[in-house]
């Protein structure tokens, strides 16, 4: 079990019969609420942890991105902004703003993270010319952020987003166009991401990029 740093504890529920979850559950988390997940498709999964007391809560699509939508839609939306990597602006600053771009996600409202956190999430597959941020001089403050994760098996789009007064912008699809022409230049044609089915305005934005929902995953939660 762990803890994420929006306050739940999950933990990954072995392919076990409900009795055994149950009790792993009760024993790991008495006084709290317990999230796993389970693929949309796992039928069997979804049935054992509903008899160990689990229920969805929250579904996820997973969507594939073809890279050469957004690599041609241009960045007009950001004139006015400064343009850079995370280390320019600052890692602790952008680990704030993080937090306030995360609060606003479906499933992970409360999030805080550590500086330790951050820094792990940031260790492997971290890569600054695919993380653009966006800075606004005159208010003084972030104005949104794309971050791209470098994975084995080929770019994971992780966050994508303006922050509140910058919304209906443009800003959010500019700076994902400024990413992917990254990942275009490098010869990368898809991208995976995830965005909860909950999200309209995120959705809306990955069928504006081409983006194909071709799976997806159920959040459940067991409460104490």
């Amino acid at each position: 079990m762990w803890d994420r740093p929006d306050g739940p504890g999950c933990a990954g529920c072995p392919p076990i019969e409900s009795a055994p979850i149950a009790a792993l559950c009760d024993a790991i988390g008495a006084d709290r609420p317990v999230y796993t997940l389970a693929d949309v498709y796992e039928k069997g999964t979804h049935r054992k942890l509903a008899a160990a007391g689990f229920v969805g809560e929250r579904y996820e699509h997973d969507w594939t991105l073809p890279v050469a939508t957004a690599a041609g839609w241009g960045d007009a939306a950001l004139a006015g902004f400064q343009l850079g990597p995370p280390e320019q602006f600052g890692m602790d600053a952008l680990r704030r703003f993080d937090d306030e771009m995360r609060a606003d996600i479906p499933g992970l409202r409360g999030w805080r993270s550590s500086t330790a956190f951050w820094a792990e999430e940031h260790r492997s597959a971290y890569d600054p010319a695919v993380y653009p941020v966006a800075w606004d001089p005159a208010a003084g403050r972030f104005a949104g952020m794309v971050r791209v994760w470098m994975m084995d098996a080929g770019p994971r789009l992780g966050l994508v987003g303006a922050a509140r007064p910058y919304r209906g912008r443009g800003v959010a699809a500019a700076l994902l166009g400024v990413a992917f022409r990254v990942l275009r230049e490098r010869g990368h044609t898809k991208v995976v991401t995830e965005c909860d089915a909950a999200n309209p305005a995120s959705k809306a934005l990955l069928e504006k990029a081409g983006g194909t929902i071709v799976g997806g995953t159920i959040e459940f939660v067991r409460h104490p």
